[in-house]
C-alpha cells in the first residue's frame, strides 16, 4: 500500500510541475586558458562518465540547519540507515552495499573512521559545507578504498566576488529542538576567509507507540537530548606567479544520549561524546599547460563511550574510549598533452594511528598508492582511464582499473554512459586488532562495480526541459567480512565469509518550469536493488538470500514552487522493507515506509540587507515507523527559523 502512495505521489508532483532546465550539476572540463585555469581535483575531472546527484540551492538553504544524513534522501535514491532520531548515528547504503563501502570526503581527504569503516552522517551538518555531491558508483582506482556504492564529496569553495558577506540563521523547532549558526566571509581577488560557527540542542522527547510491549503504550522517550557546537575556518590565498594556497581548519564536539530500546522497562543511562580535530592544507602551482598539488591533511578523532546500570551509580559499567589519528598527503602532477588530452599521474600517503584499550596497545599502519590517470576530451564524447597500486604491508592488493566513457549519441539530446572500475576495501582497525575476536589474516574485499546509462534530454516550448535518465548497474564483491560467533561462542569474529552480487537500476528525472514571476523544480528519483548473497563460503543455507537491512526500493522526490521572494516545497522518501536477519526471516522483516515533508519561506531584503523567515514541517502525516529495530524514530515536528545576511 505504501509503495502505491509513493508512485501516487510522484504522479502528482510530475503533473503539476512545468518543465524546465534540469538542476543536475554541470560536468566542468579543465581548461588552460591565457591567465584563466578553471581546477578540480580528481575526484571532480574524472566524473563525466558517472551519475551525479546534488541538492539544488532552496533544498540546501531550507534544510541548512539539518544533517548530512537528513538531506542525502531528500534528493538520492539512497537509504540511510539511523539507530533513532535527533542526531542518533546515521550512514549512507548506497547502491545495495553497507554503509561501510561508501566513502565519504571533505575538501579532498576521507572522513570515514580507521576504526569501525563507516562515517557517521549525523555528525556533519549542512552549514558546514557549500557543495554537497553524491557520486554513484566512484572510481577505486582514484577514490582509493570502499567505494563499491560510491562517494559523497563535500567541498568548500571560494567566492572570488566576494567583499563581506555575514549571515545569522536561528532555528526553533518541536522536541525543544535549538539550532544556530553564524557564517562570515570577507576578501577580494588575492585572499578570501570563510569562518562558520554552528550549534545545536535538542532534547528529542518524543512520544512514540512501543510495539513491543503488552498492549502497545505510547511512552514518551527518556535519556535522547543531543548537544552538538562547531567551527569551520578556510582560507584561499593566490599568490604570485600562479601560486595558489588553500587551508582549512575544523573542530567538532558532540554530546548525544542514547535511550533504551523498544520493550525496555528500564530506562536508557548510555551516552556517547565524540570529538574531531581536522586540518589541512593544499598548493597549487599552475603552468602554462600543467599544474602541480601538494595537499597534507591530519584529522584527529576522539570516541567516548560510557553506560551504568542506573542513574544512581557513581560507577560505569561500560567506559570504552577511541582514539584515532590519520596523516593524509596527496601529490598530483597534471598536464595537457594537447587541447584533448591530459595526463594525470600522482601518489598518496597516509599514517594511521588508533589508541583503543581493547587492541592492548597503540596500533599503527602505512599506506601508499600510486596513481595514474588518462582523460579525452573531444566533442560530443569524454573517455577516462586510470590505474592504481596499493602498497600495504602484510596486505597483498592487486593492480586496479577503472574505465568510463560518455558519448553524445546521433540523436543529440541522448548521451549513453558507461563504466567500470576494480574496488576494493581494506579491512578496519576493528576487524584486525580488537581483542578478542580481532584477526590481521583478513583478506581486503574486493571485486568491481560497472554500469551504463541513457540520459534524454527534450527541449520543450520556451527555455525549459525535461531530463530523463536510466541506469543499470553490476557489482560483485568477494570476500566481504562479517562479525560472526565464533568455535567456542563466547566471543564474536570477523570471517571472509561470503561472495555478493548486486544487481539494479536508478532511474531519475528533473523538470520544472517558470511563468512570470513563478517558477516550478521538480525532481524525482528511483533505486531497485537486489543485494544477493551469492556464495557463502562457510556452506550456510542463506545463498540466494537478500543481504540484511539493504532494502530492495528506495526513492526520492521532491517539487519546489517560487513567486519572487517567496518558496514553497514538499519532499519526500520511501524506503522499501528490510530483511533484518540473514536467513530473511518474515517475522523480522521493518515494514517499508513513506515520509513527506513540507515547508515554506519568504525573503525581506532591504539595501545589502536581506532576512528569510521559513518554516518546515517534517514527517508530514505522523508516521510512525523504525529503520533499525527497536529503534523509535520521531513522528511530526514543526521548525520556525529566521536568517539575517548581509552582503557587499
Amino acid at each position: 500500500m505504501k509503495s502505491v502512495s509513493f508512485s501516487c505521489f510522484l504522479l502528482i508532483n510530475l503533473f503539476i510541475a512545468l518543465p524546465a532546465l534540469s538542476n543536475e550539476p554541470d560536468s566542468l572540463i579543465m581548461l588552460t586558458l591565457p591567465e584563466v585555469v578553471i581546477e578540480q581535483p580528481r575526484h571532480t575531472f574524472f566524473r563525466e562518465d558517472k551519475k551525479v546527484s546534488s541538492p539544488d540551492s532552496v533544498m540546501q538553504e531550507v534544510f541548512s540547519s539539518a544533517n548530512l544524513g537528513e538531506i542525502l534522501p531528500l534528493f538520492t535514491s539512497a537509504y540511510i540507515n539511523a539507530t533513532g532520531s535527533g542526531g542518533a548515528s546515521s550512514s549512507i547504503f548506497l547502491r545495495g552495499t553497507n554503509s561501510y563501502q561508501t566513502t565519504v570526503s571533505w575538501n579532498g581527504f576521507l572522513l570515514n573512521s580507521i576504526t569501525l569503516g563507516s562515517m557517521d552522517l549525523s555528525a556533519i551538518p549542512v552549514a558546514a559545507v557549500q557543495d554537497i555531491s553524491v557520486i554513484h558508483g566512484a572510481s577505486g582506482s582514484l577514490a582509493g578504498s570502499g567505494n563499491f556504492g560510491g562517494s559523497v564529496v563535500l567541498q568548500n569553495s571560494a567566492d572570488w566576488n566576494n567583499r563581506v558577506k555575514i549571515g545569522l540563521q536561528s532555528e526553533l523547532g518541536t522536541f525543544d529542538n535549538r539550532n544556530f549558526s553564524f557564517t562570515g566571509k570577507i576578501g577580494n581577488q588575492r585572499l578570501q576567509y570563510q569562518m562558520t560557527l554552528y550549534s545545536l540542542e535538542a532534547e528529542n522527547n518524543f512520544r512514540y507507540t512501543d510495539n513491543y510491549k503488552h498492549g502497545d503504550p505510547v511512552e514518551r522517550i527518556k535519556n535522547n537530548a543531543l548537544a552538538t557546537m562547531g567551527m569551520i575556518q578556510n582560507i584561499f590565498l593566490r599568490l604570485p606567479g600562479n601560486n595558489n594556497i588553500e587551508a582549512g581548519f575544523w573542530y567538532q564536539a558532540k554530546h548525544k544520549e542514547i535511550p533504551a530500546i523498544m520493550g525496555s522497562y528500564n530506562p536508557g543511562n548510555a551516552m556517547q561524546r565524540d570529538s574531531s580535530l581536522r586540518v589541512y592544507t593544499k598548493w597549487t602551482k599552475v603552468m602554462e599547460r600543467s599544474l602541480f598539488s601538494v595537499n597534507t591533511a591530519v584529522f584527529s578523532e576522539n570516541m567516548l563511550y560510557r553506560d551504568k546500570e542506573s542513574a544512581a551509580d557513581l560507577h560505569y559499567s561500560v567506559d570504552s574510549e577511541i582514539q584515532s589519528t590519520r596523516l593524509m598527503n596527496d601529490m598530483n602532477y597534471r598536464i595537457w598533452i594537447s587541447d584533448v588530452l591530459s595526463l594525470d599521474a600522482g601518489a598518496t600517503f597516509s599514517h594511521l594511528i588508533a589508541k583503543v584499550d581493547a587492541y592492548g596497545d597503540n596500533t599503527k599502519e602505512n599506506h601508499l598508492a600510486a596513481i595514474t590517470a588518462l582523460k579525452l576530451s573531444l566533442p560530443g564524447f569524454t573517455g577516462n582511464i586510470s590505474a592504481r597500486k596499493e602498497f600495504h604491508k602484510n596486505t597483498h592488493i592487486p593492480y586496479l582499473f577503472a574505465f568510463g566513457a560518455a558519448k553524445k549519441l546521433p540523436v543529440k539530446t541522448m548521451t549513453i554512459r558507461a563504466t567500470y572500475s576494480d574496488q576494493f576495501r581494506v579491512p578496519t582497525f576493528n576487524d584486525k586488532y580488537w581483542q578478542p575476536g580481532g584477526n590481521p589474516g583478513l583478506n581486503p574485499e574486493s571485486g568491481y562495480t560497472a554500469d551504463i546509462g541513457l540520459v534524454q534530454e527534450i527541449t520543450l516550448a520556451g527555455n525549459s526541459a525535461i531530463q530523463i535518465e536510466i541506469i543499470a548497474y553490476n557489482s560483485l564483491i568477494k570476500n566481504m567480512i562479517q562479525w560472526t560467533p565464533g568455535v567456542n561462542g563466547n566471543y564474536w569474529e570477523p570471517q571472509n565469509k561470503k561472495e555478493v552480487t548486486v544487481r539494479g537500476y536508478e532511474a531519475y528525472m528533473s523538470s520544472g518550469g517558470s511563468i512570470g514571476d513563478w517558477r516550478f523544480i521538480f525532481r524525482a528519483g528511483y533505486n531497485n536493488a537486489l543485494s544477493v548473497i551469492s556464495k557463502d563460503y562457510q556452506g550456510t543455507s542463506n545463498t540466494g538470500n537478500q543481504l540484511s537491512y539493504i532494502p530492495s526500493h528506495t526513492g526520492s522526490s521532491s517539487i519546489n514552487v517560487s513567486m519572487r521572494k517567496s518558496f514553497a516545497g514538499l519532499s519526500g522518501n520511501y524506503t522499501g522493507s528490510r530483511y533484518t536477519t540473514e536467513d530473511n526471516n518474515a517475522l523480522f522483516q521493518m515494514p517499508s515506509h513513506l515520509l513527506l515533508n513540507g515547508y515554506a519561506g519568504t525573503r525581506i531584503t532591504a539595501g545589502d540587507i536581506s532576512g528569510n523567515l521559513r518554516i518546515k514541517v517534517m514527517n508530514l502525516f505522523n508516521t510512525h515507523y523504525q529503520v533499525v529495530r527497536s529503534y523509535p524514530m520521531a513522528g511530526r515536528s514543526y521548525h520556525l527559523s529566521f536568517s539575517l545576511d548581509f552582503r557587499q
